[in-house]
């Protein structure tokens, strides 16, 4: 079958206007836009399996089906108790009789639903009391850094990891928790500053030719400072793996708490330390 020459022509010019005048740069941007799904639903995946987004899940769900059976309890009662001023106030009759016999099985059925789900709640509770807090998102970025926000993920993992092993009590228990504060804050505003740094690369690619040394410049300054602010990051969990091992075998050796806990406590400060220089307006790396 013969293609109209026409026809023909006007596909190949549709062609050419989505390639554009380079068809190198389209093939670029398809897999960026490739890389930057498969990152949105890798995120997603890990937040539907976090540990600590599920118990928050389920508590919330707790809480829900808590305050419907609550609602329905007190409902019940309601009428109950109605039903119950009717019959006195008129007499006993098969209807009324039936509705208070109905009402008053609605009433026992929500209640005890009311005590599984307030059950559950204060299970998922307990449970989201026990775990650390969930990690920061981790939103796609430029390729140009994704290699450093990689290398942020991985000590991010390892360190709750480490964190993990160390004994469980009162002392340690509230250590930990100061030390994945402290990193998840430093975490956050890292990552914070690879979306600002994501979105002065989508601008720039846009730009005027003009404006675009200026964008550039500060781009290249936010990548620097995300790349000290990992390296920094990085390091403060090589330091800490050897106190955490060494913190995690105290029942088997007789070992002094005193130098590990400093230890824990000065990797909160270094956590912290990083939070301040990624902060606008902070410290130079």
């Amino acid at each position: 079958m013969r293609v109209d020459p026409t026809a023909r022509a006007l596909t190949n010019s549709v062609l050419r206007g989505a390639a554009g005048k380079r068809p190198a740069v389209a093939l670029s941007r398809g897999v960026e836009t490739v890389a930057l799904v498969s990152s949105s639903a890798t995120e997603f995946l890990r937040v539907r399996r976090d540990p600590a987004e599920v118990a928050l899940r389920r508590r919330r769900a707790a809480v829900r089906r808590s305050n419907i059976w609550g609602a329905g309890a007190v409902v019940g009662a309601a009428g109950g108790t109605a039903l119950a001023v009717g019959i006195v106030h008129t007499g006993l009759t098969a209807s009324a009789l039936f509705s208070l016999v109905l009402v008053a099985a609605l009433a026992t059925w929500c209640i005890l639903g009311l005590v599984r789900s307030l059950t559950d709640l204060r299970r998922w509770s307990r449970a989201v009391a026990a775990l650390p807090p969930p990690q920061p998102s981790r939103r796609p970025v430029a390729a140009a850094i994704r290699g450093d926000i990689g290398r942020l993920d991985s000590y991010s993992d390892g360190l709750r990891q480490l964190l993990s092993m160390l004994p469980i009590d009162d002392d340690t228990s509230g250590l930990r928790r100061d030390v994945i504060v402290s990193a998840d804050g430093a975490e956050r505003l890292l990552r914070q500053q690879a979306q600002e740094y994501t979105g002065v690369r989508k601008t720039s690619a846009g730009a005027p030719s003009g404006a675009r040394a200026g964008l550039d410049n500060t781009a290249d300054a936010l990548a620097e400072r995300i790349r000290a602010g990992v390296a920094q990051y990085g390091c403060l969990v090589a330091a800490a793996t050897e106190t955490i091992t060494a913190s995690a075998h105290l029942d088997r050796a007789l070992v002094d708490l005193r130098e590990p806990t400093e230890r824990l406590q000065a990797l909160a400060m270094g956590m912290r330390e990083i939070a301040a220089h990624a902060r606008p307006g902070g410290p130079a790396s």
